[in-house]
């Protein structure tokens, strides 16, 4: 009963206003945690005051005016661990309060991150449940926000975007025969960009691993059915199944072979099949080393996937290397990801849990006055199937007092999700096809003193954009920020900005910034 109301509650939520998400997505967490809701819970309340002085509120070459912007920001954070339950909820309501034409510009942005999962039936049935609101960029060429969480300068093209999630799943074994797996996720985006950008998902996937009676021999089937509804655009649906033979080469080396099955309608009006021929490696010579790589032959050509990692006692480096098939529903952006986002990926793999990696990266971005929320890269919200190529280069030196993180990406989409040789466009501008992005970010932190540290930003990005024309944007961004700690609860900061675009989006700002923040 509980999964059914939370599953038909998650299914209307995509026709109404996003401001309702995070009581919705309380409501099904609140559900489905009732049976076992004792444990550890830790109930924080927060309040933060941004003052913003900035040169041209509205990113604008031919409208830039100056302005004052007060954002005022109340928040609860809610993390808990129970017998068979844990859960994660953050959230901020952002008051935007602005000095020109306060009428017409004032307004109210939601951010939230949260994830729950429940023991359901014990080590049989397992429940997640998770939401994210954040502010998106619509398209890759027009003005972008410093942030994801909240967006202080008058753009229309940002969007609030929101998407919410409900997987049950089941996992077991059939005695030493093989472990299985199978799992349903219903998936709902919607948009304040308008039902372009809205959607439904609903994807089974199931998979079955097993050894054989050959030393070093393993098996594995795996197979998934994935349909997308976006509102009056017709569905799409994938269908895949695979069949895997590995081999333990030694305990560090591991070799496979793919083959299996696919068929879609991402560029007909009826399903089409096609084979997929593969193989892959996993590698690690040592504790602090993994490398991964696998190519197979899909409907779109190679598929290929790479991964490395490495760590030191002082540094940590990572690059990989994708080219799949992806949709808004898979990404609610095509970008890096925050600082927490890069951090975690860096420092997760070295931590015994994800909860003891959550917990070393907030209290390291803490520490270091680092954001955790701040955009490494801002990427874009696509509303269509797109073939997307995707190398990214990070690492981090960690010193005693100094922490530098570098990022650098390299993305180029194009649209698959193709009728009659006309696609959806990407953004509410001209249809552009194929988007090429490049960007880097180099960020330093140094801490003053064990209560305040001086953090340094330079990143730059270019977007290209090919279709029924050609559209091109170049961004900059320096930015120079103080933060102290007032007293235990209480921090304080102040920082300068200034970003230059070129291109498509033309324009500069300069902006001031001073924060206030508590939590009770």
């Amino acid at each position: 009963m509980v999964m059914a109301m939370a599953t038909a509650m998650l299914t209307r939520s995509n026709s109404r206003n996003n401001t309702q998400g995070p009581a919705l997505l309380s409501l099904i967490m609140g559900c489905v945690a009732f049976p076992v809701f004792a444990g550890q819970w830790t109930i924080t309340p927060t309040i933060a005051v941004t003052e913003t002085l900035s040169d041209n509120v509205f990113l604008s070459r031919t409208r830039a005016r100056g302005g004052l912007i007060s954002d005022i920001t109340p928040g609860v954070r809610i993390e808990g661990t129970g017998e068979r339950i844990k859960l994660r909820f953050d959230y901020q309501m952002h008051n935007l309060l602005y000095s020109i034409d306060p009428s017409q510009n004032n307004q109210i942005q939601n951010s939230l991150n949260a994830f729950g999962t429940l023991e359901a039936l014990e080590n049989w049935l397992f429940i997640d449940a998770s939401g994210v609101i954040s502010q998106q960029s619509i398209s890759a060429f027009g003005a972008s926000s410093a942030s994801s969480n909240v967006n202080t300068n008058v753009n229309s093209n940002i969007s609030e975007t929101s998407t919410y999630q409900i997987s049950p799943y089941i996992r077991g074994s059939f005695g030493s025969f093989a472990d299985y797996q199978l799992r349903y996720t219903l998936s709902s985006t919607s948009s304040k960009a308008g039902d372009a950008y809205a959607s439904d998902t609903r994807t089974w996937v199931g998979s079955l691993k097993g050894a054989t009676r050959l030393a070093n021999f393993g098996w594995a089937i795996e197979g998934n059915a994935t349909t997308i509804d976006q509102g009056n655009l017709r569905s799409k649906d994938d269908n895949r199944l695979r069949a895997i033979l590995s081999y333990q080469v030694s305990p560090q080396f591991q070799l496979s072979l793919i083959a299996g099955r696919e068929e879609n309608n991402y560029q007909s009006l009826k399903m089409e099949g096609h084979n997929i021929t593969g193989a892959g490696f996993e590698w690690s010579p040592t504790e602090r080393t993994q490398i991964a790589f696998s190519r197979e032959d899909r409907f779109f050509g190679p598929s290929n996937t790479f991964s490395f990692s490495h760590r030191t006692a002082r540094t940590a480096w990572k690059m990989s290397a994708s080219n799949d098939v992806t949709s808004q529903q898979n990404q609610q952006t095509i970008g890096l990801g925050t600082n927490y986002d890069l951090l975690y990926s860096i420092f997760a793999p070295a931590l015994p849990t994800p909860e003891a990696a959550a917990a070393f990266v907030n209290a390291y971005l803490l520490a270091n006055g680092i954001s955790p929320s701040a955009q490494v890269q801002v990427g874009f919200q696509p509303n269509q199937i797109v073939l997307q190529q995707l190398r990214q280069i990070s690492f981090a030196l960690l010193g005693v007092r100094n922490t530098v993180t570098f990022t650098a990406t390299q993305n180029d989409t194009q649209n698959v999700s193709l009728l009659n040789g006309l696609g959806v466009g990407i953004g509410s501008g001209p249809s552009q096809n194929n988007v090429n992005q490049i960007g880097a970010s180099v960020n330093w932190s140094h801490q003053l003193t064990p209560q305040a540290s001086l953090i340094g930003t330079i990143s730059r990005s270019n977007s290209k954009g090919t279709g029924t024309n050609t559209l091109e944007t170049t961004q900059q961004l320096m930015s120079l920020n103080l933060v102290t700690q007032l007293g235990p609860k209480t921090n304080a900061g102040i920082g300068a900005r200034r970003v230059i675009a070129d291109g498509t989006a033309n324009y500069t700002e300069n902006a001031l910034t001073a924060t206030l923040s508590h939590k009770f």
